[in-house]
């Protein structure tokens, strides 16, 4: 993890919240650590897909 950290805040609803409660305890960590290894996650699973469509949409794809 980084040395640097920022605070994010967001709204979910309180059926997510307590299903991270319930995960950071069977697991032994806290919520912010759960959070963080979802964001993890989603980021390395779609962070090559939302790059390749904002090069299309500013027209950085060669064309045939």
């Amino acid at each position: 993890m980084a040395d640097e950290s920022t605070k994010v805040s967001f709204v979910t609803t309180p059926e997510r919240r307590m299903a991270l409660d319930r995960i950071a305890r069977a697991y032994g960590k806290n919520v912010s650590a759960v959070i963080n290894e979802a964001i993890e996650s989603y980021i390395d699973l779609h962070e090559s897909e939302a790059g390749s469509a904002a090069a299309s949409e500013h027209g950085d794809f060669a064309t045939d």
